[in-house]
């Protein structure tokens, strides 16, 4: 089997994973949330909505720190045994499918679940103050999609100015699970900066 076609093979499989993923996962956050909203109060239903919507935003820079992130200093970490820089090393060489994951299939999830809750957020405020639930789903949805735009928009700002601060960070919560902080294989200097790696290179 050619390369061509393994690699596109592999990107079938990644697809088929990112649907049944997306769909696993919207079904448990939106079987979760409508339940735990729908029997608790307003001010339970307000702050599952601001727990969600800060999901939103911090995933989405998370995935936009990785795919602004290069690999050299966390290749120059690895070789020193910094905790997390392999972790890290490795969020980067696989950017397009970590910001996949975090920016789409999370954000998109977390998306339709505040919407949810705040259609559930809309039905208390019209029972609590006499408005319409129109008027209320309206306003509700409107600051909801304000706030998460915004939010994520603030955040990718910071995530383009400190995304090695902020890979580091996540490879540093992911070290402990997955272990490892040893130097990156050989080829590794090689991959990042597109030439020979050292070790291989002969003395003139």
């Amino acid at each position: 089997m050619s390369k061509k076609e393994r690699d596109r093979q592999d990107h079938q499989r990644w697809v088929l994973t990112v649907v049944l993923l997306s769909f696993a996962l919207s079904v448990a956050m939106s079987l979760l949330t409508s339940l735990f909203v729908e029997s608790a109060g307003l001010l339970v239903a307000l702050l599952t909505l601001i727990v969600l919507v800060m999901i939103g935003i911090v995933t989405d820079a998370v995935g936009t720190a990785v795919t602004s992130a290069s690999e050299q200093p966390f290749i120059a970490m690895a070789s020193k045994r910094i905790p997390g820089a392999r972790q890290a090393l490795r969020l980067v060489r696989r950017a397009e499918r970590v910001s996949s994951v975090l920016n789409d299939v999370v954000g998109d999830i977390v998306g339709i679940v505040a919407g949810s809750a705040g259609s559930v957020i809309a039905a208390y405020l019209g029972a609590a103050f006499g408005l319409r639930v129109m008027f209320a789903s309206l306003m509700t949805t409107a600051f909801t999609s304000a706030f998460m735009i915004g939010g994520k928009a603030y955040g990718k700002g910071i995530a383009i100015r400190h995304s090695e601060k902020i890979v580091l960070f996540v490879g540093r919560a992911m070290a402990p699970f997955t272990g490892g902080t040893g130097a990156p294989k050989r080829g590794a200097g090689k991959r990042a900066r597109g030439g020979e790696a050292p070790h291989n290179r002969r003395n003139p």
